[in-house]
Formats: C-alpha cells, sequence, structure tokens
C-alpha cells in the first residue's frame, strides 16, 4: 500500500475517532443537564441517565452509518408497551403530566425523523391537508383554553405533551410508510402485546413483577384507585389494570388482520405467532376486570373477521370457516381457565363503579356549560371540579377523579370547539383508513382495517374512562399511535397512485 493510499486511511480513523470521543462527551454533558435538571429521586436521575446515554448512542450510530435504526426502529415500538417517562421540574405528583415529560417514545421517534430527514431526504407530505389543519385547529384550542385560563406551568407541560403525542402520529405515518417497516410495525407490535399479555398472567398467578412503579406496575394509589387490591386487577407494565386492557384491546386489531386479510408476507409460523400474541393479550385483558375493554376487543376480532369472510371468493369461504373454527377452539382451550373469573366480573357487585359515572358527568356537564368556548384549561379539570360539583353525594370529594369520559373531559378542559375539532380528528383517521381499505395490496388494506378498528375499539373505552388531551398516559398516545400507522397507509396509497 502507497503512502498517498495510507493518509485518508489515518484521516479517516482519526476522525471516527473524533466523532466517538465527541458524542461520549455530548453523553455525559446531556446526562448530567438532565440528571441536574431533574433534582429528583435516585430513580429519577437513573433514568434520566440511561435516556442521554441512548439518544447519544443512537446519534453514534447513525454518524458513523451502522446499522441500528431497526433497533431504535423496535425501541419507539417497544416503549408503547411500558413506562419510561421522566418528568422534569415537577409541580405535583398527582395530576399527568406533573412536569415536563420527556420520554423514551419521544426520543426514539427523534433519532427515527432525524434519520428520514437526513439519510433518505424526502419532502414528501407526511399527513394529509385535513389532517393537518385540524391538528393545527385543535393546538389553537388548547393553547387558548390555557392563555385564558392562566394556567400555571403545569398547563404548558401538557400543551408540550400533546404536541409530543402528535409528534408520534406523524413519525409513525413519516418512518412507517414502507412496506418493510410495515411489517416490522406489525410484528414488534404483537410482540409487546404477548409480553403485556405474558406479564399479566405473571402478576396474577406469582404477584410478580408488581413492584416496579417507575417501569409502569402502578404505582399504589394507582392501583387501589382502580379497585387491584380487591379484585386482584393486573396492570402489566401500562400503569393501571384499565389503561392495560384499553391500549391492548386497541392494539389487538392491527396483529389479528394480516392473518384474516392472508397477507402473503407473513408466512405461516408468522401468522400462528401473531394470533398466539392476539391469545395473550386476551388474557391480559380478562385478568385487568375492565368490561368497558372487553367489549372493545369483542369489537376488534369481530369486525376483522367479516371483513375477512368478505373479501373472499365463494370457493374460499368454506376453508376460512374451517380456520375461524380452529382458532375458536384454540382460544376458548386457552381463555378456559378465565371463565370463572369472567363470570365472576359479569355477576358479581361492581362496589358502584358504574353508577359513580353518573354525577361524575353532571359535574362535566356544568363544567361545559359554564366555559363553553375555551374550557378550564389544558389539564386544568380536576382543579376546578370542585367549585362545580352540585351533586348530592359530593363526588369530587367521595372520588376525587375526572369524568370518565374522555370526550366530556377534553370538551371541559378547552371548549366545546375543541371537542368537536378533536372528534372530527377521529373521523378523518377513520376515513383515510376506509379509502386505503380500496389501494388493492393486502399489506395495505391489512394495516388500515387493523388502525380503524382499532381507533373504533379505542373510542368503546373512551366513553367509560378520563383521558386529558395533555395526557401522557399510555391509552392517548396508542390513539395517537393508531393516527400514525392510518396515516402511513394513506400516504403510501397516494404514493401508489401518483
Amino acid at each position: 500500500m502507497s503512502s498517498m493510499e495510507r493518509v485518508p486511511q489515518a484521516t479517516e480513523t482519526r476522525t471516527g475517532i473524533v466523532k466517538i470521543l465527541g458524542l461520549i462527551l455530548g453523553a455525559c454533558v446531556l446526562g448530567a443537564v438532565i440528571a441536574t435538571a431533574g433534582v429528583g429521586t435516585n430513580s429519577q436521575i437513573i433514568i434520566a441517565g440511561v435516556l442521554a446515554v441512548f439518544v447519544i448512542g443512537g446519534a453514534t450510530c447513525l454518524v458513523l452509518d451502522l446499522p441500528v435504526v431497526v433497533a431504535v426502529r423496535f425501541a419507539f415500538i417497544a416503549s408503547f408497551f411500558f413506562k419510561g417517562d421522566l418528568n422534569l421540574i415537577k409541580i405535583n405528583e398527582i395530576e399527568d403530566p406533573s412536569g415536563l415529560n420527556l420520554s423514551l417514545t419521544l426520543l426514539t421517534g427523534g433519532i427515527l425523523l432525524f434519520h428520514d430527514l437526513v439519510f433518505e431526504n424526502k419532502r414528501e407530505r407526511v399527513f394529509p391537508p385535513t389532517f393537518l389543519y385540524l391538528s393545527g385547529a385543535l393546538f389553537v384550542c388548547a393553547s387558548l383554553s390555557v392563555i385564558y385560563n392562566s394556567s400555571t406551568a403545569l398547563g404548558w407541560f401538557s400543551l408540550f405533551s400533546f404536541l409530543t403525542s402528535v409528534f408520534i402520529a406523524f413519525v409513525i405515518a413519516s418512518h412507517f410508510s414502507q412496506r418493510e417497516r410495515l411489517v416490522q410495525l406489525i410484528t414488534v407490535t404483537a410482540a409487546g402485546i404477548f409480553f403485556t399479555g405474558a406479564v399479566a398472567l405473571s402478576q396474577y398467578v406469582l404477584d410478580f413483577p408488581t413492584t416496579y412503579a417507575a417501569l409502569g406496575t402502578g404505582t399504589e394509589d394507582e392501583l387501589l384507585g382502580t379497585q387491584s387490591q380487591v379484585l386482584s386487577r393486573v396492570p402489566a407494565f401500562l400503569r393501571t389494570p384499565t389503561e392495560m386492557a384499553w391500549v391492548i384491546s386497541s392494539l389487538v386489531p392491527i396483529v389479528i388482520a394480516p392473518i384474516v386479510y392472508h397477507v402473503k408476507r407473513f408466512s405461516s409460523p408468522q401468522k400462528i405467532y401473531l394470533l398466539v400474541a392476539a391469545l395473550s393479550g386476551t388474557v391480559g385483558i380478562i385478568l385487568s376486570l375492565a368490561r368497558g375493554s372487553w367489549i372493545s376487543l369483542i369489537v376488534s376480532i369481530v369486525i376483522p373477521v367479516i371483513f375477512g369472510w368478505f373479501r373472499l371468493r365463494l370457493t374460499e369461504r368454506k376453508t376460512y370457516v374451517i380456520y375461524l373454527g380452529f382458532a375458536a377452539i384454540l382460544a376458548c382451550l386457552f381463555l378456559a381457565p378465565f371463565a370463572l373469573r369472567i363470570y365472576d366480573r359479569l355477576s358479581s357487585d361492581d362496589q358502584g363503579s358504574a353508577l359513580i359515572r353518573v354525577p361524575l358527568m353532571e359535574t362535566a356537564l356544568r363544567i361545559i356549560e359554564d366555559n363553553p368556548l375555551v374550557g378550564v384549561g389544558l389539564n386544568g379539570y380536576r382543579d376546578n371540579m370542585t367549585r362545580y360539583d352540585e351533586t348530592g353525594i359530593f363526588v369530587s370529594q367521595v372520588f376525587p377523579n375526572p369524568v370518565h369520559n374522555v370526550f366530556a373531559h377534553i370538551t371541559a378542559e378547552i371548549g366545546i370547539p375543541g371537542g368537536i375539532i378533536f372528534c372530527l380528528l377521529i373521523l378523518v383517521a377513520l376515513y383515510e383508513c376506509f379509502r386505503s381499505l380500496n389501494a388493492g395490496d393486502a399489506l395495505l388494506c391489512a394495516v388500515a382495517l387493523g388502525a380503524g378498528v382499532g381507533i373504533i375499539a379505542f373510542v368503546i373505552s373512551a366513553m367509560k374512562e378520563p383521558g386529558s388531551l395533555g395526557s401522557v398516559r399510555p391509552p392517548i398516545r396508542t390513539l395517537f399511535f393508531l393516527f400514525g400507522a392510518a396515516l402511513a397507509v394513506s400516504r403510501m396509497r397516494r404514493r401508489m397512485l401518483s
């Protein structure tokens, strides 16, 4: 080798070493900044350090062109199945978020978006215009609610959390609008569902793991608030039993749809894997004892099965029925050990869980009536519910929680215009799913169906559970996950037509 050839190689080596040292130094600086800003418990500082190392590690791999984007992609999807949040500048421990929220989802999503912008250099439209305009209008409504009500920093932190939810949808629509990545989205989501069901079963049988609140097994207050101590309900790593069931019942259609659509990209063993994941998630939903999510689960299964039936030729339907029968038998065998638990939950006293929702709704309606345009401020429901509580039992003291209806909750906080826009956003996402069902591509149709049915399942559970637009809890993020999946398919459909 000549000296002329050795010089460039030596230069490249030195450049690589400088990059590595610079990124390591950056990791140390970022970790120190986050740890200092946290000024919290040791667990918070540890989480901050881990997140900082993860960010810089991802940046290192991107700069050095190492093949780890797939790993970051998997971590991004996996982050929806456990708590990977850090609240900086904490204000209190009751509200959600309780401070400036950073999360593993946000950081990994940032890396994926950076990869798309820098390495793929695509300038293609991500959101359809209608969805983009509605998202902007919803942000304006949320911002006005914070400004008008002179909210504390908590309102602004909640506004930031809402932006992170929109960011999640944007990242999924941008990064996963390719066939291979859609397949990975389905398979890793299935792994997350399987993992959640397995953890829920372990918590029920072995009472383990149950003491990792920092990762999402729920704090003592959260568990008591969902009657888990009395009814032996389990949350897996999704904070509360109800939220776990809500999330999983909304995501199950994503893994069922490719089976009923006979997507050729998935082999028979892979389809069995998807089916087992769905069954595992079903176990978790049952052990949550969340009856509303049981209804959502039924919808999540029945609608894809019906769609699968109608898309087949007459000669194929006999085989389809045989497969359905086999799957039904497998499901019955899989769920037989929990039959008594299902019966007890349906027939036993719910300890006033259903009746308490009536006075909660009465209070919410008074808030909306008195604050029709801008509400009481994002994340301001809990601070204002007491002065609007005219119920006979004074429900805000007996059960100090927001109204158990996402749509009433959001409307009370950001006003009637904001509530309407939120509903329109859901309808636009469903419309995009419907349009993609005619794409003529089995994979795109399956993801569109799964995302659409998942949104419907989410809405069913949302009718009986609380949820602020500025929340960082798993269900709201799951809704925007589904938005992103629907819009990723819509983007691919537009690309095919152009």
